[in-house]
């Protein structure tokens, strides 16, 4: 497997550039070749000690991010009614260890699991020990600014946001059956992002912390200020805005499920994330929070109605 990206386009969606994404048209009929089936979403666990979603169409399954260690995921996918061996790939917002556990390699090299991550993080990934043999098996594929299949029937289109060194990926996941919108560990919510996840059916994207739980926490005051900065994470009321605006953005009625990710154990609370939410009675009936230790029950993803691609 070359180590050459799967497109060569430019890297950056800008602000600037936002106002030209437009929500992607869709049509429902089934394409010839591509699965049958139902659009669901499960959140096997999602917070500071690891994060992984589940995205299942008809009979075959995707990954987003790893954080768990193979054993740990096998077992939440059978909790799931899914294996290892259901999975056709796994795509990567970045590679913190809560996102992508070091010990995945052998693993994705015994059940031939392709991984994508971005170009900006192939580095990363070859670094960590098994990584050159997954380049060496063709299973490491990195990408930039086009749209990709990492699933028979699911279009990935990716945006850039700002977290850390490298940067976080927000995914937006297409197919006949509906889409899918994917969002965590970024510090802001950029107006790119929000016109990338206009008109999805299910919104996943995170809502962190809160501001006065996080100051009066024991964490070091370092931490504090990283995670609060624009390079951290969201705020339950970063979160909430960008809820709004994306729902503004949107069809009305979409996104019309929300699924609320990597929650701090410490510096958040369920109520806070109601209490922010309440604003909005509309938005606060669709929101469903995840949980550290367990999986949420199977989503089903609704389409909204056909778009017409003329």
């Amino acid at each position: 497997m070359s180590d050459k990206p799967i497109n060569q386009m430019p890297l950056f969606i800008s602000p600037r550039q936002s106002s030209l994404i437009s929500v992607i048209p869709r049509k429902h009929a089934t394409p010839a070749g591509k699965p049958c089936g139902a659009l669901e979403v499960c959140v096997l666990g999602s917070g500071s000690g690891g994060n992984s979603t589940v995205i299942r169409l008809g009979e075959t399954a995707l990954l987003i991010d790893a954080g768990f260690g193979p054993r740990a995921t096998d077992k939440r996918l059978a909790e799931a009614g899914l294996s290892l061996a259901s999975l056709r790939g796994i795509c990567l917002t970045h590679l913190d260890q809560d996102h992508f556990r070091p010990n995945w390699p052998n693993t994705l090299l015994k059940f031939g699991l392709p991984i994508y991550v971005h170009v900006s993080h192939y580095a990363d990934l070859m670094r960590i020990p098994g990584g050159a043999e997954l380049r060496d098996a063709g299973l490491a594929h990195s990408y930039n600014s086009l749209p990709f299949e990492p699933m028979p029937g699911v279009t990935a289109s990716t945006v850039r946001l700002q977290h850390d060194r490298e940067g976080t990926i927000g995914y937006r996941l297409d197919t006949h059956a509906g889409s899918i919108g994917y969002a965590t560990d970024l510090g802001h919510a950029p107006p790119a992002l929000i016109q990338h996840l206009a008109g999805v059916d299910l919104l996943c994207i995170e809502s962190n912390y809160d501001p006065d739980m996080t100051l009066a926490s024991p964490r070091p005051i370092w931490i504090n200020r990283r995670n609060m900065s624009d390079s951290g994470h969201l705020s339950n009321e970063q979160s909430y805005q960008a809820v709004r605006m994306i729902s503004d953005a949107s069809p009305t009625g979409l996104p019309r499920d929300v699924v609320l990710l990597h929650r701090s154990s410490q510096c958040n609370h369920p109520a806070k994330i109601h209490e922010a939410f309440a604003r909005d009675p509309h938005l606060a009936k669709r929101i469903t929070l995840t949980e550290q230790r367990t999986r949420t029950r199977w989503l089903g993803v609704h389409p909204s109605a056909v778009v017409d691609a003329t």
